[in-house]
């Protein structure tokens, strides 16, 4: 028996950890386990081909029976669906397995759904699968003597009934009558030490570029109504030695972004600590991402992670709502006022990326309630800022009590909110919209001067007032879903207050100037009016001046202009954005380190009249 996993991913950077989990625990155990990874962004012809050559070619070394994994998802469910229905028209003797969240929870339902499905795993398959695959192997070893290789595949698969019982617990069946076996409840790995390393291509997944996902542990003690992971009621851990053995090993090749899959990473200090620590102090570029709870970091730990060097970690953090009711309802029980603390204390050094997550839709949730908790999050400045909509999942609590609270959703993938008791679908499509207007501006981090301004000057200071202005304005230029590049999006910015907010153009144009300069530094519209030409002789002077650069930029030297307009930039405003002064202020951008700098326009004009003969100023008055 040979079998072949595939895993379907959303992006080309993306990692399928689950079936690299099954496929190097199958090959540990002595079976001929194979893996392939695609995209939905691949034509589903060409996956198929991949996969049928990759089988073909093995099939010619060892000829014998083959089972193909596929791996569902919410993402991919219709992708692979068609791509399963393909497969089984093209190999009709091959197994065809399904496992993965979209399917193990109601495998009567998805065998409804997919006919091509022989068999579904309903939990964590890795050693029911390893001794599924055993077992078949010894069925067709029992059965293959003097029959063709092929004509034992066809074989096995017509006599599913005279060996199903064989099967072990957790992976539901279809025999050739139709029936259905299913298991009562899911499977669950209690040992994650005899896991194994999942990327045993770990240099060629680093020289690609991709993102390394791994799991320290597996399950969560807390029972959101809407979340999968709290079903099993378990939390199970692998051992800190062998999980540092596994991080030097992603460190010392090189690896980008490391995303620990743990959904609740930081729930035993005793154990994720040390890990921090250790990462912390390890010397390695490679970035680690944690999705935490972090109304329960302790203030030892947050003093810490205050210390770490900028760029090692980012925290991911899901509030999905600050409103008591709303949390209650969903299962939560979350200490706002302590995580408002910890996440203003963690951004306060500027070392760590911090991404918040707000779901709308919820049960109880109005649109008075989602902005409250708009208004409260957004308060903090955490860099991402990520509005996401409710899903009923399959096997959830949520799905249970959809009734009880009105909920309209999609019934297939992504199985989004549409309506609810509390909120109307129009309110919901206006969420939407405003989803992808925050996207365009705040989330993509090009426009904070501007933002904060606008923001400020709203009704209350509320954020969420100023982007639903925003977003009706948008709305109403039809602009909604057309996909807008970062210069499309300054424009509209520009265009937004030009109509509504007249009376702001003047600071605005300034402060979008500036947002420009260090974040799009190659657009130079006119209608931004920029200054630099008005100021070369100016800047020139101050580009001369070694000494006086140096208080601003203490490694600078000049080499040549086209050295020095690649790392740095000279502007001059007629706002200071600090002081919201209507006076002149230049702003020395740095590309290297991402940073902005203001200089006196004083020191500029007394540079600017200094006389200096030395090598410098010829070169300036060369290149003028």
């Amino acid at each position: 028996m040979q079998a072949f996993f595939i895993g379907t991913n959303s992006k080309y950077i993306h990692t399928a950890l689950g079936i690299r989990y099954v496929t190097e625990y199958c090959r540990e155990r002595g079976i001929a386990a194979h893996m392939l990874e695609a995209t939905v962004n691949e034509p589903v012809l060409s996956v198929l081909t991949r996969i049928t050559e990759r089988i073909e070619a093995c099939h010619a070394v060892n000829p014998e029976a083959v089972l193909i994994g596929l791996e569902v998802h919410i993402w991919n469910r219709p992708f692979v669906f068609e791509l399963g229905e393909l497969l089984r028209k093209v190999l009709p003797g091959c197994f065809l397995m399904l496992g993965g969240p979209e399917v193990m929870f109601r495998p009567v339902k998805v065998f409804a759904e997919a006919p091509f499905a022989d068999f579904i795993v309903c939990g964590e398959g890795e050693e029911a699968i390893a001794q599924f695959l055993r077992q078949l192997t010894q069925f067709e070893q029992k059965g293959a003597k003097g029959i063709p290789s092929d004509a034992v595949q066809s074989i096995a698969r017509e006599n599913i009934s005279q060996w199903k019982a064989l099967l072990p617990p957790g992976i539901a069946c279809r025999d050739e009558a139709g029936i259905i076996s299913a298991p009562d409840k899911p499977l669950v790995f209690e040992k994650l030490d005899d896991l194994p390393f999942p990327y045993p291509d770990l240099d060629e997944v680093v020289a690609q570029h991709k993102i390394v996902y791994y799991e320290a542990s597996r399950g969560c003690p807390f029972h959101c109504a809407y979340c999968l992971s709290g079903i099993s009621h378990s939390v199970r851990r692998r051992s800190l030695n062998l999980v540092l053995a596994d991080m030097d090993r992603f460190m010392q090749a090189g690896a980008t972004l490391v995303k620990f899959v743990d959904r609740t990473y930081n729930l035993d200090e005793n154990y994720y600590f040390p890990m921090m620590r250790y990462l912390a102090e390890a010397d390695t570029k490679t970035t680690f991402h944690f999705e935490i709870k972090a109304d329960i970091l302790s203030p030892g730990v947050v003093r810490f992670l205050q210390t770490v060097p900028k760029g090692r970690f980012q925290l991911e953090i899901g509030v999905q709502s600050t409103d008591p009711a709303v949390l209650q309802g969903i299962g939560r029980n979350d200490d706002w006022e302590q995580l408002k603390e910890n996440v203003t204390a963690l951004l306060k050094n500027g070392n760590i990326h911090i991404h918040m997550d707000l779901i709308a839709g919820l049960p109880l949730q109005d649109m008075n309630s989602f902005a409250r908790s708009f208004d409260d999050v957004y308060g903090l400045r955490p860099h991402t800022l990520q509005l996401g909509f409710l899903k009923v999942l399959s096997g959830t609590e949520m799905e249970r009590l959809s009734a009880r609270h009105g909920l309209v959703y999609m019934d297939r993938p992504p199985y989004e909110i549409l309506s609810t008791n509390c909120m109307t679908y129009p309110e919901m499509r206006f969420l939407k919209i405003l989803e992808e207007v925050f996207d365009l501006t705040a989330n993509s981090g090009r426009f904070p001067f501007t933002l904060a301004y606008l923001v400020e000057q709203a009704g209350k200071g509320s954020a969420f007032v100023f982007y639903r202005e925003l977003t009706e304005w948008y709305r109403h230029k039809d602009m909604a879903g057309l996909g807008h590049n970062a210069m499309e999006t300054a424009e509209l910015l520009y265009k937004y207050v030009e109509e509504r907010q007249p009376e702001l153009l003047f600071p605005i144009r300034e402060l979008l100037r500036l947002d420009v300069l260090l974040h799009l530094p190659n657009f130079k519209p006119e209608w931004l009016q920029w200054r630099t030409a008005i100021n070369y002789d100016k800047a020139s002077a101050f580009w001369k001046n070694e000494k006086l650069v140096r208080n601003y930029v203490p490694d600078y030297s000049f080499k040549n202009w086209r050295a020095l307009h690649k790392k740095y930039a000279l502007e001059e405003y007629l706002f200071n954005p600090w002081t919201g002064e209507k006076k002149s202020v230049f702003v020395l951008a740095n590309y290297v380190e991402m940073s902005l700098t203001r200089i006196e326009t004083s020191a500029i004009i007394t540079t600017s009249s200094a006389d200096d003969d030395g090598p410098i100023a010829q070169l300036v008055r060369a290149h003028a």
